[in-house]
């Protein structure tokens, strides 16, 4: 990877951190994948992961105009209380540039 795709990441998406990179890693690698799930893979909270994932998202409620639009979160058909996590068309561009460093 180049300084120049390093750069464009900083600038379109400047709130995205490393533990963020891991979860969108995590979810490309396991399309589907539940917040608990991820949460217990990376050794952290639900409420860790929720924070993360409503950023990487739509945003929070009230103010979704900061979500990154990487992820979507849907509800899963057979368990309401389950999020099943999908990354977005530019989630999966995002993989595809951070890709080298995750290999």
């Amino acid at each position: 990877m180049d300084n120049h795709t390093l750069n464009y990441l900083a600038d379109r998406y400047p709130t995205l951190d490393l533990q963020s990179l891991r979860i969108l890693a995590l979810v490309a690698e396991w399309q589907g994948a539940s917040m608990a799930e991820i949460a217990e893979e990376l050794g952290t909270t639900h409420q860790h992961v929720q924070f993360h994932v409503s950023m990487l998202g739509r945003g929070k409620l009230g103010r979704e105009r900061h979500g990154l639009n990487l992820l979507n979160v849907e509800y899963d058909v057979f368990d309401k209380r389950r999020r099943n996590l999908k990354l977005t068309q530019a989630g999966e561009r995002v993989i595809k540039a951070i890709k080298p460093l995750i290999n």
